[in-house]
């Protein structure tokens, strides 16, 4: 009689325990993710159940454009098959992503095959928690923004889910947004604007205002000035209940977005300063830098945690000039628990790691301390180095590169903790961490 393989007498809670971690791990590796998960699922018996959950978990749906409408209809039809033979793989499912092209001249609501899908799935035991509609490689327009409201997203979108990403679509329904009764958690990602022509629900006569707790965006100020109420009669959301706030400071009519959205809360917790542009690899050192100074007031804010992001930018620009104006409007009385600054040297102007002491980062300390005065406060600092020198092609040579730059940043890093810890409390919790990158020289635009 033939012995049992050793991974089949593992336990099922720890065979669960390890394809959670293994998707955990591949989590922004959509490619891998799916290649290791699907391995994992032709392993043993015992790894199918949690693979296919995590398979299954998030779905793509992508439209094919003009001329190829027959391969979006084939991905359909199969997996309608999928889930007709393995009904239970409808409740795993939990986020759906539509890619819509530019030149669709049928839309997904349109197309049988997707709504049997999408029947099937809303039909299961759990309906869907997060919808991202994203236009595909550069902006694009929903087809028929009316029918996709009513055929797709009215019954099978607004009652359920609790968050929702809209990417470079430049016509979406504001009542997207607003029919989303339990919506909690909103990004924009390059939404110039909304359509705001759209019919109202029929069958619904008042439909309450979704309650945001989280808001990120990104080149999409003028969506977010009408989610506001700008230009409109009524306000679409809720902003009482906000709680995190994640903007991208690249620019300046984004900035002054968020100044709108902290004036009209008073429940902002979690305050998040990001950049993407600004710390391009390889670098655009052409591009134009937005500074912060003067343009954000916590004055009347409540937060806790504080994340910035800051670029330093040519060497007669006062690299913390931004954050220290809004450091300096936050109460004297204020509940702040934890700051984070994230700096990046050598991604805006060619630099060495020396260059991180090249800034007023007393005048910092001193706001830092300022703002805790005396009461338990986390400040975290990770330095950012993009090594401009690292241009070697041998693995080899890279790996000593890297030890020396490394060497290198611990050295100033040090310098610099060693003068901040002299002005900082000692109730200030004071953590650091380095990142170094580098590219190919040659490929500077």
């Amino acid at each position: 009689m033939s012995e049992l393989a050793p991974i089949t007498q593992i336990s099922q809670e720890l065979v669960d325990k390890i394809i959670d971690e293994l998707a955990e791990s591949l989590e922004n590796d959509l490619s891998y993710r799916w290649d290791g998960l699907s391995r994992c699922s032709l392993a043993c018996r015992s790894f199918l159940p949690r693979s296919q959950y995590h398979i299954f978990r998030r779905i793509k749906i992508q439209s094919e454009g003009a001329f190829h409408h027959d391969f979006t209809v084939k991905h359909c039809k199969e997996l309608c098959r999928i889930l007709t033979q393995s009904p239970q793989i409808a409740t795993y499912v939990r986020e759906l992503r539509l890619d819509i092209r530019q030149d669709d001249k049928i839309g997904l609501h349109e197309t049988p095959s997707f709504m049997r899908a999408i029947s099937q799935i809303c039909q299961a035991h759990h309906p869907l928690d997060k919808l991202t509609i994203g236009g595909l490689f550069r902006l694009s327009q929903l087809r028929d923004a009316q029918g996709f409201l009513d055929a797709f997203t009215r019954p099978f979108i607004s009652p359920f889910i609790t968050s929702l990403h809209i990417q470079a679509i430049d016509n979406a329904p504001i009542r997207i947004i607003q029919e989303c009764v339990n919506l909690s958690d909103l990004t924009l990602w390059r939404v110039d604007d909304f359509e705001c022509n759209s019919r109202p629900n029929p069958s619904r006569h008042h439909v309450p205002r979704p309650r945001l707790r989280r808001l990120k965006f990104l080149g999409s100020h003028g969506a977010i000035a009408k989610l506001t109420g700008r230009g409109l009669t009524y306000h679409p959301i809720h902003l009482s209940t906000l709680r995190a706030l994640t903007i991208y400071t690249d620019r300046i009519e984004d900035i002054l977005c968020a100044q709108s959205i902290i004036r009209a809360t008073n429940s902002l917790e979690e305050l998040y300063l990001e950049t993407e542009g600004n710390i391009c690899i390889p670098p655009r050192y052409y591009k134009q830098h937005v500074s912060l100074e003067g343009h954000i007031n916590l004055k009347k804010s409540n937060l806790r945690i504080l994340h910035a992001n800051v670029v330093f930018g040519p060497s007669d620009d006062e690299r913390l000039s931004g954050i220290l104006s809004i450091l300096k409007t936050v109460p004297a009385v204020n509940p702040l628990q934890s700051f984070s600054l994230s700096v990046y040297v050598g991604f805006a102007t060619q630099v060495g790691p020396e260059g991180l002491l090249d800034a007023d980062w007393e005048s910092l300390a001193a706001q830092i301390r300022k703002i805790a005065s005396g009461k338990p406060l986390a400040f975290h600092l990770l330095f950012h180095f993009l090594d401009n020198e690292n241009t070697s092609s041998d693995e080899r040579r890279q790996e000593r590169r890297m030890k020396k730059a490394h060497s290198l940043c611990a050295n100033q890093l040090h310098r610099l903790v060693g003068e901040l810890s002299r002005i900082l409390d000692p109730a200030i919790t004071f953590s650091t961490d380095i990142n170094i990158v580098y590219h190919d020289a040659n490929d500077i635009m």
